[in-house]
């Protein structure tokens, strides 16, 4: 069976924590997500194409995003995110190339939450390259088997992952990376301690909380390693070492 993956970045500005992050699915709950989030905007007067985004939330558009997000705890979706600190991470550090160290965390995020044998087709919204090859190599990395050495000096094989299709997309069109946006606009929120701003928007603030009572957890700056919590699944990449793909 198919399984998709939509994708999508936050606080790539000078905020504290990065984070990239989608969301896992299967092809039947796939189509099945895809019709209602079709229905819900049909029957909240929303044009098809309308996209849910974070910096559209407004006291107007809130009670409709929260239900709009709904949908995700409905099909008990998998999202699962990296978070970078970039008081302890430097993206320049590999060939003073902060794209590259950009992509090298997708590839992170990529290959650990997935599975070896699934076909996938990784969908990521699209963002403007220096290197317009980036995705190849991104692909052809995570196709690629490795054979680290254990604890034990053993060596082991970790096969490459199926990669069917990893393209750029417009969001407009996928429902699933708007679903992932806002997942990720919550949680660089509260990560990035923005709610405590005074210049604070009340409506995202409301936003970010109505998640994080969805998941009964206090806020959503938490981590969870690789194991993820429920359906989230927030790995706080942490390391003194600079960072490889391997």
């Amino acid at each position: 069976m198919k399984h998709y993956i939509f994708a999508d970045e936050s606080n790539t500005d000078k905020s504290r924590f990065m984070l990239i992050g989608g969301i896992w699915v299967d092809e039947i709950t796939y189509q099945q997500v895809v019709e209602e989030c079709k229905q819900f905007k049909r029957l909240n007067n929303w044009d098809e194409n309308t996209k849910f985004n974070w910096k559209y939330i407004s006291k107007k558009t809130l009670p409709q995003y929260c239900k709009f997000i709904d949908i995700f705890f409905k099909y008990n979706l998998q999202f699962n995110c990296i978070i970078i600190d970039r008081k302890e991470i430097n993206l320049k550090a590999e060939n003073n190339d902060p794209e590259l160290g950009f992509y090298k965390f997708y590839y992170q995020l990529l290959r650990h939450n997935s599975k070896i044998g699934i076909p996938y087709y990784i969908y990521l919204d699209r963002r403007n390259n220096r290197e317009p090859t980036r995705l190849d190599v991104l692909k052809e990395f995570l196709k690629r088997d490795t054979h680290p050495i254990d604890w034990f000096g053993f060596r082991t094989t970790d096969q490459g992952r199926n990669v069917k299709a990893l393209e750029f997309v417009n969001s407009e069109t996928y429902n699933l990376i708007q679903l992932s946006d806002l997942l990720l606009g919550a949680i660089g929120y509260h990560y990035n301690k923005k709610h405590l701003q005074p210049e604070a928007s009340p409506h995202k603030s409301s936003f970010a909380d109505y998640i994080s009572k969805k998941i009964n957890k206090p806020d959503l700056a938490f981590h969870t390693g690789k194991k993820g919590y429920k359906n989230l699944n927030l790995w706080l990449f942490q390391s003194n070492k600079k960072f490889l793909i391997k």
